[in-house]
Formats: C-alpha cells, structure tokens, sequence
C-alpha cells in the first residue's frame, strides 16, 4: 500500500471490474476506477453503526491532495457531507474601529506576508530564508492561504501534513513553519495570547537519519581518485578540476560545511593562530581550528589566489565555486571511487566520527564543528561496525589470556549443514 498521489491517479487504467486503490497517508481514503475509466475519491467511514463510503468528487475535477484535505474533514467530522449553507452576509460592513472588526482575525495568507517580512527576511540565514518561502509558496498558501487564523482547524493542518507524507523531511519543515507562526500570531497580536494552536496535535513522521561515514580504505580509493583526476589533462575523461579537489578534501580535513567552504576567502584565513574566522556561518560568526595538513594545501592553494578574486576556490570564470557544479563533480568521483552512497555532507560525518574514535572529547568536537548544542554533535558518535567488533575481539583476548585458556576464535561464515 502507497500514498495515494497524482502519479497513482494518473497513471491508474480502468479493470473489467471496478476497483479501489487505498491511500497509506489516510486511513479511508481511496480511488475508486470504473471500467468506464472514470475515477472517483472516497472515504470509507462509520455512520449510524454503518460502514459507508462517502464520494468526494471525480479525479478530475480536483487534485489528489485537495481530496485528502476533504477526506481528512469528513473523517475527523469537521465538514459534512452536504456542503453547509452560506453564512448571511450583515446588512451594515462593520468600521474599522469598531470590536467586530478588532476582533477579526486576517487571513493566513495576509499573516504570512507580515511573517515574511517581520521574521523571515530580519531573522532567517538568507538559505534557510528562501526554503521557508519555498514551504509557503508551494504547501501553506495554497492549503490555507483564504482560511482566517482563527478558523484553521486540527483537521486542515493534519490533513495538509498527510498530503506530504512521501516527504516526511518536507512535511515536518512545513509544520515547523506552521507550528511557528501561530506563535508569533499570538506575541503580535493577531490572535489572543493563549489561542490554541492547531497544530499541537499534529505529530512529526518518523525521519530515518543516515548514518554513513568513511572508512580508512574508503578514504584512500578517494584520494587515489583525486590524484588521477589532477594528472588527467584537460579535456579528457576523468579530468578533475584543482577547485573541485581541493574542496572535498577541505571538506574531509575541517568537516566543515559545504558552503562554507565554498564561501571561505583568503581574508578568513588566519595562517597565524592557525584558524578560519567565518564572519557569517550557518550558526553565525565561527572559528575553526585547522590542523597543519590544511595548512599545507592552503599553502598551495596559494599559488593559485588571484588579485582580482576574492575567493580561495573559484570558477573558470573567477567566481565563487557553484554548488551544483561541485554536486555534480561529486556524483562522477564517488562513482569511480565505488562510494556511490556517499554524500558531500557525509564527508562532514566522516570527520566527526574520526574525531571521535580517536578519543577526541565530544564537547572538542562540538566546537571545531560548530554545532550549537551537543545534541547534534552526539548524533555523530557512531562507531563502525568494524571497529565495534575490534573492540570486542580485543576486550575477550584480553580475558581469556587472563584465565591462562587457549584462544579458540571461530571461523566466519554460516557452519556448514551436516
């Protein structure tokens, strides 16, 4: 069983039979397909003691997540089947002073531009900025940009968390945005200070984090890669550019953040102290300690600083190195390097769980990586399987030599079946 989406839809062909296809997201929820090849949402609910389905309307005539949103209203009984009667318009407009009209609450579409303004553009790394714009222009305004503040429901945002379920990341930035703003509608006024949030019954999907980092052998197959790539001519296959090179390998040497390598300026190097200052970081002004290996390639990078161009890694062109283009020059390495699971980010992973099984205290770690609580750095501290079992192997040698018995190890693999 899937999430029920567009694609699903669109892609479902009408049977000799009638059939149903049923969404994963929300419990009910279908797409029933006629041998005509009609195609009509539904809901299967319970009403008088009755197990019923109740048509929402044809696939064509609305998107699948305009239909969850309904399904997800007449299961939670927030909207009747029969569409409830317009209210009575009032014979005189209230005026803008009077406690009717002070007491109204604005749209969620003319709160969130005040948000974006007051908030998002003061407050927001100019990234982060721009994915929360992103949130509202493709998942909130169009869920409930028309709704009052005050009239948007338990259902509606539950309903709009379900329509992203196939991104679990998305839909839980979403409802952090969400959850975020109807704080701020309550410490600026636009609704009461204690007004209930509808959104505090909504709960986060599950995120699977990944947890990949190199090993010793994995790390030399990259480097033996790069080498080639800086010997290979122009133009030839397998060519890789000294900008790209020495981005992965300050990335692995610093485990700093791609852009901020990508951003770093010969101004933010300080050879002295033997540190980076960046003035503007993902958690703000940051100083990394660098070590004498990334020294060494700065010195070299050297070489190559161009008067005109501020940057310590840059384009053909003489610009800041492009994140896209680095994304792509990575998919072609780890390829060849036989990493193809391994993201740039991973490279970051990498160094913090190297710090880490080398004995480095976590609170150290924290802060050559930056992190701004300890929490995070924690979720770094992941031993390899490999070195887990050294471990092991290690602390029963020292045992069983201490009790004066021979040391049996058993062979790996299956026992052979007799």
């Amino acid at each position: 069983m899937a999430v029920l989406n567009d694609t699903t839809v669109r892609r479902a062909r009408p049977r000799a039979t009638k059939y149903e296809i049923t969404c994963a997201a929300v419990r009910g929820f279908a797409l029933r397909v006629l041998p005509s090849g009609r195609k009509v949402y539904l809901v299967r609910t319970r009403r008088d003691g009755r197990d019923v389905r109740v048509s929402i309307g044809p696939a064509d005539a609305m998107s699948c997540d305009q239909a969850r949103v309904r399904a997800l209203q007449l299961l939670a009984g927030d909207a009747p089947h029969t569409p409830p009667p317009a209210p009575r318009a009032p014979l005189h407009e209230p005026s803008p002073s009077s406690p009717q009209a002070a007491a109204r609450a604005p749209t969620f579409a003319a709160f969130a531009r005040r948000y974006e303004r007051d908030h998002v553009a003061r407050s927001v790394k100019p990234r982060t900025a721009a994915r929360y714009r992103q949130q509202l222009r493709m998942y909130l305004l169009p869920a409930l940009g028309d709704t009052p503040l005050d009239a948007i429901t338990p259902a509606a945002v539950e309903a709009l968390h379900a329509s992203m379920a196939a991104t679990p990341f998305g839909a839980n930035n979403a409802l952090r945005i969400l959850r975020h703003m109807f704080t701020k509608a309550c410490d600026w006024g636009a609704l009461p200070a204690h007004h209930p949030a509808p959104t505090r019954t909504v709960r986060m999907y599950r995120e699977r984090t990944r947890e990949r980092f190199l090993s010793p052998e994995e790390r030399a197959r990259l480097e033996a890669v790069l080498r080639q790539g800086e010997e290979t001519p122009p133009g030839r296959d397998g060519c890789i550019r000294w900008s790209t090179a020495a981005a992965i390998r300050l990335l692995s040497l610093t485990g700093m953040r791609r852009n901020e390598v990508l951003d770093l300026t010969w101004a933010m190097v300080d050879a002295r102290h033997r540190c980076l200052r960046l003035p503007d970081s993902k958690t703000g002004q940051k100083v990394v300690p660098i070590s004498s290996h990334v020294l060494a390639l700065l010195d070299a990078l050297r070489s190559r600083a161009r008067p005109d161009v501020p940057w310590v890694l840059y384009s053909r062109t003489g610009t800041r190195v492009h994140e896209a283009s680095l994304g792509r020059a990575w998919s072609t390495i780890r390829g060849r390097a036989g990493l193809a699971d391994v993201r740039l980010h991973d490279l970051r992973h990498s160094a913090a769980s190297d710090a880490l099984m080398s004995g480095v205290p976590i609170e150290v770690v924290r802060k050559i990586l930056g992190h701004a609580s300890i929490q995070t750095t924690a979720r770094y501290a992941h031993l390899s399987d490999r070195v887990v079992q050294a471990a092991v192997e290690s602390m029963g040698d020292s045992i069983v030599a201490a009790q004066g018995v021979p040391v049996v190890k058993a062979r790996r693999g299956r026992p052979k079946r007799r």
